[in-house]
């Protein structure tokens, strides 16, 4: 399986060393099982006593089939109990592996001493010393049923715990995501405030510009005016896109882009049709972005994002230098994280839930030296 595909080692050893158990666990106990009936047999009456040899033979054969029959259907029963509990599909880190591997081991090295235990039975009664062959025991019986539940235990509470893990990182998400829009609405507000107050006083500065013009006062004129100018384009400065919450938002990011040594190129409109939820829009764009940040590498690293109108379809380009190793993808198709048991990140999680949501698609490329998110968004 390895050799075949190299992706999430320890999830496929946790896999195969669970099959291996299950498969041995159902082996044990109808094992055991047949103990019983061959003492019953010996001890109670043998059903094929009076049988002819032709009964013996099919009573033979009709005995082992049903054997194998019980033994699938068990293994099948087990292995479905397993995967109803587990959905663990990205890899495990070395701690989950240990925690996981113990319990299914456990019945593993039970069974070499035993397979030890029945050598030595066997050996006594060769020699004669041991004169019954290897006696039931419900406790062992017991034991390998018990040990089934024990890994089905372990296994439902550890999903149980990962799913909390996994809620509690989401709502911690999801509160970043709060944060960060209440910021943008704050940074929106301080700018229409300027805007308002500008406009307030903008009939001061008229009148002011008269009196100076009246007066013949043009080199005071054209300092007042230089500066009324100064703090015109202050006002109008940083990312304009239809929308101040999305404006605030893309501000953001530039000059964090900027603070890191950056490129920021942006051409993002707000779209009108489709409609899409500015709140939405915004921790998508967060998250977008922030994946860019962190990955924007080289000798000038850039970032550009842009956006495209198509017949209610909006398409979301988001686009970072990367002059690293070719990224390891998994199922989902996005880039499986350095850091043990984190996956591929919520960013992108929350990325492509909230485009199914408006019925669209998340893709990620990775081409020389870039890479792109492609996000397709369309009705909600």
């Amino acid at each position: 399986m390895y050799l075949m595909e190299k992706e999430k080692p320890r999830q496929k050893i946790f896999l195969c060393v669970m099959f291996l158990t299950l498969r041995f666990i159902c082996s044990a106990i109808l094992v055991e099982w047949g103990l019983f009936s061959i003492w019953f047999d010996i001890n109670v009456g043998d059903i094929s006593t009076g049988m002819d040899p032709d009964q013996i033979v099919i009573y033979y054969a009709v005995s082992r089939l049903a054997s194998v029959i019980v033994r699938m259907l068990l293994l099948y029963l087990m292995i479905r109990l397993i995967q109803k509990a587990y959905h663990r599909k990205d890899e495990l880190s070395m701690q989950e592996l240990f925690l996981l591997l113990i319990p299914a081991i456990t019945p593993l090295l039970e069974g070499v001493l035993f397979r030890e235990y029945t050598v030595i039975y066997s050996k006594g009664v060769e020699n004669g010393y041991i004169k019954e062959n290897i006696p039931p025991d419900i406790m062992r019986f017991m034991f390998y049923l018990f040990s089934y539940f024990a890994v089905l235990m372990v296994v439902v509470l550890y999903e149980r715990v990962r799913k909390q893990q996994e809620e509690n990182a989401q709502m911690q998400a999801l509160e970043k995501e709060i944060a960060q829009v209440q910021s943008s609405i704050k940074q929106t507000e301080v700018l229409h405030e300027q805007i308002r107050t500008l406009r307030h006083d903008i009939a001061n500065h008229l009148m002011t510009m008269e009196r100076l013009t009246e007066g013949e006062n043009t080199v005071e004129a054209k300092h007042y005016l230089k500066r009324l100018k100064e703090e015109y384009s202050a006002s109008l400065e940083g990312i304009r896109s239809g929308n101040p919450v999305i404006d605030a938002v893309l501000d953001a990011k530039r000059n964090m882009a900027i603070k890191n040594g950056i490129g920021f190129q942006c051409d993002f409109v707000y779209p009108g049709q489709p409609e899409i939820d500015v709140f939405d829009l915004s921790v998508l764009l967060n998250n977008a972005l922030d994946n860019a940040l962190r990955g924007a590498n080289g000798k000038d690293p850039w970032i550009r994002i842009s956006a495209k109108c198509h017949e209610r379809f909006l398409t979301i380009l988001v686009k970072n230098s990367y002059t690293g190793e070719k990224l390891c993808l998994d199922a989902d198709g996005f880039p499986i994280s350095t850091k043990e048991g984190e996956g591929h990140g919520l960013g992108l999680k929350r990325i492509r839930r909230i485009s199914h949501r408006y019925n669209g698609e998340t893709e990620l490329i990775q081409r020389e030296e870039e890479i792109e998110l492609r996000i397709l968004l369309h009705e909600k």
